[in-house]
């Protein structure tokens, strides 16, 4: 039976007895596996990558929109035209404890501490969306690959070269020679 690491999530404001580590069904991925959609995510062990993914064109135009890693929580959403463009795409394997949305909507009527939760949550992911679209805005392809250096030091570390390239906007080949010129 598996059981969840709670500390590895201890960066977000979530009592370690609360409801919600009660719903939480555990997913062992690989690179296969599709994710459900509409869930609330606490990705234990792995990668996943957040992604726009035209079907009708060649995968490797696919955009890169973000990264979870070991300790993240993040969701997955479907249920407007916005969210069901985005894939969530396993890199490797890893596992995944999720609860569904409606069962997460329940908890933060139920109680004052998951709301307050919540409202940590969104704040802190609409302060990453703003400094991303800026970095996007106002930065150089170099620029940013200095900031995911200094502030995602993990993204460069675990992320394969073509998402990583997707996601600052350029080629997997002005990547490495970006790579090449600061080394």
């Amino acid at each position: 039976m598996d059981v969840i690491d709670k500390h590895i999530f201890d960066r977000y404001p979530i009592d370690h007895y609360g409801a919600i580590w009660d719903k939480l069904v555990p997913v062992h991925f690989s690179r296969k596996t599709v994710l459900p959609k509409d869930i609330l995510c606490f990705l234990q062990k792995g990668l996943i990558r957040k992604a726009i993914v035209d079907s009708t064109s060649d995968p490797e135009t696919d955009i890169s929109v973000d990264f979870f890693l070991d300790g993240d929580i993040f969701t997955a959403k479907a249920d407007n035209e916005v969210e069901r463009q985005f894939s969530y795409q396993p890199i490797g394997k890893g596992i995944l404890w999720y609860v569904a949305m409606d069962e997460v909507r329940k908890l933060f009527l139920e109680s004052k501490l998951c709301s307050a939760t919540q409202k940590v949550f969104l704040e802190e992911q609409l302060r990453a969306k703003v400094l991303r679209e800026i970095q996007l805005l106002k930065s150089t392809p170099e620029e940013m690959y200095l900031f995911l250096l200094k502030h995602k030091p993990l993204f460069v570390q675990y992320v394969p070269l073509k998402y990583l390239a997707s996601y600052i906007g350029i080629t997997p080949q002005a990547l490495s020679r970006i790579r090449r010129r600061i080394s």
